[in-house]
């Protein structure tokens, strides 16, 4: 089995990813996708390590392999969910229970 291809350059914005590797492929996929990055401030988005097969986001707890993003999957409803938490306690503040 072959290793994955490695990254040579991610850029992210408001709206999409993009991945070149150097397979000569570029995976450009929409932040919907990982709503991690989606809802994310734009200062945590640009926070990025790109690693030979990986991106990773300290501050978010946030990581998308090159399998992955190859296999255009999409993440966990789990992750999503402490995502959205974590946006309306930033937009909103902590609502007293």
């Amino acid at each position: 089995m072959n290793p994955p291809p490695k990254i040579l350059d991610a850029e992210i914005t408001t709206s999409q990813l993009k991945v070149k590797l150097d397979s000569g492929i570029t995976v450009l996929m929409p932040l919907e996708h990982v709503p991690t990055l989606l809802l994310a401030t734009e200062k945590e988005r640009q926070d990025m390590e790109v690693f030979d097969h990986s991106l990773h986001w300290e501050s978010l707890d946030c990581d998308l392999s090159v399998e992955g993003l190859m296999a255009g999957a999409k993440e966990m409803p789990s992750l999503a969910r402490k995502a959205l938490e974590k946006f309306f306690a930033r937009q909103y503040g902590q609502i007293a229970a």
